[in-house]
């Protein structure tokens, strides 16, 4: 008999007869036909699926495209959806297109598909187990019984019906009791002598109420009202108990064949699933820990499904994964496929509430692979820890599904269990970190200007007289020249001589100008690739007007090289030059006529390292306490952020910076270091 449904489509039995899921829509994706496989794999009936729309019913991802209206007749695709019960499923479909209208467009497209992957209700899984150990030669105890002693009790309630007979026995335990020593074992197998006798064949040859607990009296009854309504097999999970009173954990099933029990014969069948149900509690149990650790956790928590990676994996060695590289240019759909399929199976409530919604079951299905969207770097390092199934740990950007993103810790390791793959991900939100982190870096930044304004501001006298002396020049070159025109005839040769005179002289006013607006620039800083020794001749270049001025001499020693960091250029001249700033002004406050200060450039360690040596006074013991503390000056009119800065400014680049007074001399050390880059970098 067919099914006809209201959408004109008429749906053959033999739908019904393929293991195969069954799906029939038309163009918009309206269900015209949904056979019983379909039925059991997502749980929905065909008569509440016939003129839904099957994607929004099943959550597709992604939903099913009609590629048949571009000119297709078979196409397939791997597609997550969901099921009645909430179970996440990975299913394998494979479409065609069975009748087009006039025009050629689709108006049935058919889908056949099967399970891939996907969470099963414990309740499946025990039936699926029950049949499993029944039906495929798991050792099982057979009973032959003569039930012809129990009619004349049931004679009894002849005059009752079904449901007053089992009110009545559930309710007089003594009856029942009756029955079952009415009720005789005529033969058994071996297994349930090894079973249920202990070996004692002839004790097991008597009636059946030793097997029976006073407890599991009720499945007994429902196998006699089984029995009275002609049910062709019963069976129920119960205790049962051996000869000896050891209690057996058991599937007892009946076979009620009429032939056989109007011979008042019944076979029965008994499974000792006893140790698979203490498994099953023990795992259950652990499930539970799970659950609750999963979900107590305050940090938020995702187990991700990685099956669909498994199979692209499948034909790859364990000596091949070790090369991931080499596997994703073999396999470059696999990052696809991680973007697509590998989806959220669970999360806690603090992963919804990280990626902006109420209930984490709003999440169960949504792909993993578009958190990282904005980020592929990271999830192509993600794929490549996933090839070697090695743990991964790294601070990246993830966007939420509403477009937000934020900035996170994510660590995920990778497991192989019982033929399946899944992720376990954790993830820290450090946005509020990462900005605090800018806004210091900010800030330090200020303060850095801020210190080499005021060094500026001490060395405004002695780079107004080194301004002036180029300009002089320019003055006295512009005039000499103009006398040689004058002449009759003019003197060309001098003029162009005074005119190249002018011209150096105005380039030598153009640097010193741009060493000094490169020392006040306000810009965020830019590292690169630098040779210390240079930067401390530009550094030096900047204060040697200074130092003639306080009739000190100033020495730059380096010892080898190159000593290339990683460092900005304005910061580190800044540190250079603000040592030197203060050791002179350490001389001049002493009574020396003269002074010198020695910057020295070397390297050990993986570290490069500059020292500035003056011949002052030293540090006095109160005062190099307090050296690096922010607005501590022993200057007049200091600020007493430059050594404060200083040190700032190397630890920012994992150095640090130290003072000490001379052991061999009088005057102090400033050592700082920090780390030594390679030729490459930058």
């Amino acid at each position: 008999m067919n099914m006809p449904t209201d959408f004109g489509f008429t749906q053959p039995d033999v739908f019904n007869l393929t293991r195969e899921s069954v799906i029939v829509r038309d163009a918009v994706g309206r269900v015209l036909a949904w056979n019983r496989a379909a039925e059991l794999l997502y749980g929905w009936s065909a008569g509440e699926m016939v003129g839904r729309v099957a994607d929004e019913m099943l959550r597709s991802s992604p939903p099913v495209t009609i590629a048949a209206g571009a000119g297709a007749e078979l196409w397939s695709d791997q597609i997550v959806r969901v099921g009645r019960n909430r179970n996440t499923l990975l299913i394998d479909a494979q479409f065609s297109v069975q009748r087009r209208d006039q025009n050629g467009a689709p108006v049935e497209i058919v889908e056949i598909s099967q399970l891939i992957s996907g969470a099963r209700t414990a309740s499946s899984l025990e039936g699926e187990h029950r049949y499993r150990t029944l039906f495929h030669a798991m050792p099982t105890s057979f009973l032959e019984l003569d039930i012809t002693g129990v009619r004349p009790i049931l004679a009894e309630f002849r005059d009752c019906s079904i449901e007053e007979i089992r009110s009545r026995l559930h309710a007089t335990p003594a009856t029942v009791e009756r029955m079952m020593r009415a009720t005789r074992v005529v033969d058994v197998n071996e297994h349930a002598i090894e079973t249920f006798g202990d070996g004692d064949r002839t004790g097991m040859l008597d009636c059946v109420a030793p097997f029976w607990p006073i407890e599991s009296y009720g499945v007994y009854v429902d196998s006699l009202i089984a029995r009275l309504t002609e049910t062709p097999r019963f069976t129920r999970e119960t205790t049962m108990t051996t000869l000896r009173g050891r209690p057996v954990h058991a599937i007892f099933t009946a076979s009620l064949d009429p032939r056989l029990v109007g011979n008042g014969r019944v076979i029965i069948g008994i499974v000792d699933v006893t140790a698979l149900t203490l498994a099953n509690l023990t795992l259950a149990e652990s499930r539970e820990r799970y659950r609750a650790i999963f979900h107590r956790m305050p940090m938020p928590l995702f187990r991700l499904n990685g099956d669909a990676v498994s199979l692209e994996l499948k034909d790859f060695t364990a000596e091949q994964r070790d090369d991931p590289e080499a596997v994703l240019r073999a396999r470059p759909q696999i990052l696809d496929h991680v973007m697509r399929t590998s989806f959220i199976e669970e999360a806690n409530l603090p992963a919804a509430r990280l990626l902006g919604v109420d209930d984490p079951e709003q999440l169960i299905g949504l792909p993993g692979g578009p958190l990282l969207a904005s980020r592929p770097d990271s999830l192509r390092r993600l794929a490549l820890a996933s090839i070697q199934s090695v743990s991964f740990e790294e601070e990246t950007q993830i966007t939420t599904p509403q477009g937000r993103v934020l900035d996170v810790l994510l660590t995920m390791n990778f497991i192989n269990e019982n033929g399946r793959r899944f992720s376990l991900a954790g993830m820290i939100d450090v946005t509020d970190r990462r900005k605090t982190e800018a806004d210091l870096a900010a800030l330090q930044a200020d303060f850095a200007h801020a210190a080499r304004i005021s060094m500026l501001g001490e060395l405004a006298a002695s780079i107004a007289h080194e301004v002036n002396q180029p300009l002089a020049a320019i003055g006295a070159s512009g005039e000499a020249g103009m006398r040689w025109l004058d002449r009759d005839p003019p003197n060309l040769d001098r003029v162009r001589n005074q005119l190249t005179r002018l011209v150096g002289q105005a380039e030598r006013a153009s640097r010193i100008i741009e060493r000094i607006r490169g020392a006040a620039r306000s810009s965020a800083p830019e590292r690169q690739s630098l040779d210390m020794s240079k930067v401390a001749q530009n550094a030096l270049g900047l204060v040697e007007h200074q130092a003639r001025a306080m009739r000190v001499t100033l020495d730059l020693r380096v010892m080898g090289g190159p000593f290339l960091v990683m460092a900005d250029r304005t910061q580190l001249e800044q540190v250079i030059a603000n040592l030197v700033i203060n050791a002179m002004q350490a001389i001049a406050a002493g009574e020396a006529a003269h002074g010198h200060v020695v910057v020295g450039i070397g390297g050990s360690d993986g570290y490069v390292e500059c020292s500035v040596v003056d011949d002052g006074p030293g540090l006095e013991p109160h005062v190099e306490r307090r050296l690096f503390d922010s607005f501590f000056t022993t200057k007049k009119d200091g600020m007493g952020l430059g050594l404060s800065v200083c040190r700032s400014i190397v630890q920012s680049l994992g150095g640090s910076l130290t003072a000490e007074n001379r052991s061999d001399a009088p005057g102090a050390r400033f050592i700082f270091r920090v780390p030594r880059a390679a030729a490459g970098d930058g």
